[in-house]
């Protein structure tokens, strides 16, 4: 009986050989010259030659940056370093990623912030944590909503029903059932008195009052609706997918058709390479800018290559 072939994941160069053969259950970009890799359940690192760093025994695994990685083991999050030395101890039920040097991290049904030494900021006290926007995050206490600097100071104390983030730096807040805005001194610049309020975005945000919905500026003032109809092209590399009849091609960025429509899916270009399908049940293939295949090989998954590498999928 042959053996039955499976699924796995490798790595390949610009040229479309294999750097890295197919060997791993799941597999991540490189980051700090290590990437994840998955064995069955179990994640570890390996380095460029494929060699394992760190080897699998992770329930979870992230990537690496600036050193550091987050990992669960036995259901506890923490920190290691690139020996696979824990630098954080697995202590918690959750753990953020580290933005800006701190992470948001749950134990029990609290929540607080620690700092890369593992040190808490913001102790585990509140009932919910918000990200960061603009040097405030959003924090509940006694089924509040206010804010928190990066230091761990409530600078706006807990009082609204609801609070968003902030974005263009100011933030939609809710009391009595009515939406309005503060700065990050939690002074109302827009008065509460919408039933609905979104965030603001270049200057202008959505806004809905005696069940009307209508834009405002930063003022309060009634704003034109902005010019939403972006197009969902992404240009990379100078080019972007364009559909035209039932097949996908690129155009430039006068938006002239420069590689004729022949795909039935187009990713964005990246490093030079753009992934492509042209059937549903094809294989993937990596085009250049001329339109014409990089390579022979095709893979049953591909992903979008980084700093010159590309993760693909095929039998072994």
């Amino acid at each position: 009986m042959k053996n039955e072939k499976k699924l796995l994941w490798g790595y390949i160069d610009r040229e479309g050989k294999y750097i890295i053969e197919p060997r791993f259950d799941g597999a991540q970009d490189f980051h700090d010259g290590l990437a994840v890799v998955k064995v069955e359940w179990a994640r570890g690192y390996i380095d460029q030659t494929g060699a394992y760093v760190i080897e699998p025994k992770f329930q979870s695994a992230d990537n690496f940056n600036d050193g550091i990685a987050r990992v669960m083991l036995d259901g506890k999050w923490g920190f290691i370093n690139k020996k696979g030395e824990y630098v954080i101890e697995p202590l918690f039920d959750k753990a953020e990623e580290f933005r800006d040097g701190l992470s948001m991290v749950e134990i029990g049904d609290k929540y607080g912030y620690i700092n890369r030494a593992g040190d808490f900021v913001v102790e585990l006290k509140s009932e919910f944590l918000g990200e960061f926007h603009y040097g405030l995050a959003r924090i509940k206490l006694n089924d509040k909503f206010g804010y928190i600097d990066t230091a761990g100071k409530c600078v706006i104390e807990p009082k609204f029903d609801i609070a968003n983030d902030f974005s263009d730096d100011i933030a939609a807040v809710m009391l009595d059932e009515k939406y309005g805005y503060i700065d990050k001194t939690g002074t109302y610049v827009i008065e509460p008195k919408f039933e609905v309020a979104g965030n603001f975005t270049d200057g202008v945000a959505r806004v809905k009052a005696d069940g009307k919905w209508s834009y405002i500026d930063k003022t309060g003032n009634p704003a034109p609706e902005p010019d939403l109809e972006h197009p969902l092209n992404l240009f990379n590399d100078g080019l972007a997918p364009a559909k035209e009849g039932d097949k996908y091609g690129y155009i430039d960025q006068s938006g002239t058709m420069v590689i004729a429509p022949a795909f039935f899916i187009a990713e964005p270009f990246c490093e030079g390479f753009a992934r492509v399908k042209t059937g549903a049940t094809s294989r993937w293939a990596y085009i250049d800018r001329t339109g014409s295949y990089a390579f022979k090989a095709k893979f049953k998954d591909a992903k979008d290559f980084c700093n010159g590498i590309a993760r693909v999928l095929d039998e072994a």
